[in-house]
């Protein structure tokens, strides 16, 4: 009995080596050809209004794959084209601030991960794999995992650590090499808070957040962070809702910016603590393919309808003329906020095609600007 249990102890020692080499083998390094070809890939510009010298709202929608988030230099270096061009035409200032899509940083789960992960066809083939080369990590924040999808969470917060970390490292040197606030879209942490230093820190076994960070010219967080108070049913399975009284008003260069993060911006609730108070609005969007955008709309998701919604326009109007009529197109002049930016994701992710289109508000006329497919762009809106 003796031997055999020392066998089967040799056994499992050998395994769990075994594993671990292979865990950590063929993990993503740096790979210069990323900034090759999003260099290639360019984008296009649109501009609205004059330069006043007032300050300007840029709209930033860079063309993400999966390599893009291979490792914290290709995220940045992706980053860092759209800016620099900005910066050599003269439309990136000290009165700027720039605005990116939302869950931009939460991909940044696949960093550092094995190469082959960002070969596979479809997300979930990807995920599987993120969670066999992770195993023990993934099955200790499994167990206890605070949401219905205990499977996404245990991802996010698993990688939590590590996400925020190079979230804040890339946005914090972005801001100050280009002395510009950033609005760095979202990112899916769980519990995020910024600590008595300034740093951002997580607290790995709270409930996930879709949550905003601000960064200024000279690269620090400027509080508070913004959590998503209406997050959708796709969302709810594994994150929870900020807090209605949250006041996301921040003072820029450019004026009192106001943050509401995508689906928040059709709720009249969001907008009481930033109603009169500000000089424009920025909301980070996910969004999905054109066909969505052009499909009956089903309604609002994941919570009730406000009260000044009709209803009986479901499934009779499109998913595009709804966010026209309930969202920041309608709601921001009503709450007295005249100019804004909403940015939507663009990209291929895995089987995730997101086809980002932009909404600007300038001076309360709304113009919806097509999907971006395959290409970049930047929208650059002057404030009066």
């Amino acid at each position: 009995m003796r031997k055999f249990l020392l066998f089967s102890a040799a056994l499992i020692l050998t395994v769990l080596v075994m594993y671990n080499i292979w865990a950590e083998m063929g993990r993503a390094k740096e790979q210069a050809s990323t900034v090759i070809a999003v260099s290639k890939t360019g984008f296009n510009y649109t501009e609205f209004g004059a330069d006043s010298g007032k300050g300007n709202v840029i709209g930033m929608q860079p063309l993400l794959t999966p390599v893009n988030y291979s490792t914290a230099a290709n995220f940045k270096n992706t980053l860092y084209i759209y800016f620099d061009q900005l910066k050599k035409q003269n439309k990136l200032t000290a009165k700027s601030v720039v605005v990116l899509p939302e869950y931009i940083g939460t991909w940044l789960v696949a960093a550092n991960e094995k190469e082959n992960i960002f070969q596979q066809p479809t997300m979930d083939g990807a995920m599987t794999n993120l969670v066999t080369s992770n195993l023990f990590k993934f099955i200790a924040h499994y167990y206890n995992a605070p949401a219905k999808d205990k499977m996404k969470y245990a991802l996010f917060s698993m990688k939590g650590k590590q996400m925020a970390a190079i979230y804040e490292q890339v946005f914090s040197q972005l801001a100050k090499e280009f002395n510009c606030v950033i609005v760095a879209g979202s990112i899916a942490l769980p519990d995020a808070f910024v600590n008595s230093g300034g740093k951002l820190e997580i607290n790995s076994k709270g409930k996930i957040y879709n949550t905003s960070v601000v960064f200024g010219a000279d690269g620090k967080i400027v509080p508070p962070l913004v959590k998503k108070i209406f997050p959708v049913d796709d969302e709810q399975v594994f994150s929870a809702c900020g807090k209605e009284d949250q006041t996301p008003i921040f003072s820029t260069s450019a004026g009192k910016m106001a943050l509401l993060i995508c689906a928040d911006s059709w709720f009249p609730a969001a907008y009481t603590t930033v109603a009169g108070k500000v000089d424009f609005i920025v909301i980070p969007s996910l969004g999905g393919v054109d066909s969505i955008w052009n499909a009956p709309w089903n309604g609002y998701n994941g919570f009730k309808a406000p009260a000044d919604v009709d209803t009986t326009q479901y499934h009779k109007i499109t998913e595009g003329d709804a966010w026209i009529k309930y969202s920041m197109g309608k709601r921001a002049p009503q709450s007295k906020i005249h100019y804004g930016m909403n940015v939507f994701f663009t990209g291929a992710l895995w089987d995730l095609k997101p086809e980002g289109r932009v909404l600007v508000l300038n001076n309360d006329s709304l113009t919806v600007l097509a999907p971006s497919i395959n290409e970049g762009r930047i929208v650059n809106l002057y404030l009066p």
